[in-house]
């Protein structure tokens, strides 16, 4: 037997194209949406995607190019397409909820510093029943927050208990109860506590990383201000920080450093 009786080329490589059209397209969205900046790479969404698209055009084509016989008729061979594809598609989208339970869904400021919340971090029980953290942010991208307590529990009782769950071990920083928006005069909060070039200038690498961020940004030294962000890395299976680097007017995050500020 031929091996052109066994294996379809044309239709491989026609069933290739159609996949890495739609299926890399669909990953590629994916990625620039849910993922942007660093986290791609710092919250392992890149190996989720690599690990769908290899599957999905790898399997997707080979089964099309071993079942495609020309011997069969038309209705057989659409029969044949249709129900691959569907299985990829069915493939997909349980990739593609795999890598939404995953992806960053707020970038909080708590107290000193920022706090990366993902989405699988969130009760969906313990969220507010109306306002802007009513719901996860699926086509928005990653939002900011701030916690505040003063705001969101003004009953002081209860917010000496919030208070005391979080010594304990509650992260009130993965419950959009006690969000406030990123706006406005909550900003306040975050640019009292940003911290400025002078703490990294006292190590030669870390200056080098932050002068490097100047001027790519066309900073003075003046307003180069920073904070520390924390995050799990699901590759070290472990806490992390980077260094988040900030406007000095508007708090707004301009770039990242891949450094834990803690360690210079």
């Amino acid at each position: 037997m031929k091996f052109s009786q066994i294996f379809n080329l044309k239709a491989f490589i026609y069933h290739f194209i159609f996949s890495f059209v739609l299926i890399g397209g669909l990953s590629f969205f994916i990625v620039s949406l849910w993922y942007p900046d660093i986290w791609a790479s710092e919250l392992g969404g890149y190996k989720l995607i690599f690990m769908i698209v290899i599957l999905d055009l790898g399997v997707g084509p080979l089964c099309v190019a071993l079942s495609y016989k020309a011997y069969k008729s038309y209705k057989e061979k659409l029969l044949d397409i249709s129900v691959i594809t569907l299985c990829q598609l069915a493939f997909f989208s349980w990739g593609a909820w795999t890598v939404s339970i995953s992806r960053p869904v707020y970038i909080v400021f708590d107290t000193d510093r920022f706090e990366m919340v993902v989405d699988q971090d969130i009760d969906r029980s313990k969220l507010p029943e109306s306002g802007l953290f009513s719901a996860l942010p699926l086509l928005r991208g990653v939002q900011m927050a701030i916690v505040d307590l003063e705001t969101t529990v003004p009953d002081e009782e209860k917010r000496i208990e919030v208070n005391n769950d979080a010594v304990f071990g509650l992260d009130i920083s993965k419950n959009p109860t006690y969000y406030v928006p990123y706006q406005g005069e909550n900003i306040k909060k975050v640019l009292k506590m940003a911290k400025g070039y002078e703490y990294f200038a006292k190590n030669e690498d870390a200056k080098l990383k932050a002068d490097a961020i100047i001027q790519k940004h066309q900073l003075a030294d003046q307003q180069f201000k920073w904070l520390p962000i924390r995050y799990f890395s699901p590759q070290d299976q472990s806490q992390l920080f980077a260094t988040v680097i900030i406007n000095d007017q508007s708090a707004e995050i301009i770039d990242y450093i891949l450094l834990d500020p803690y360690e210079i």
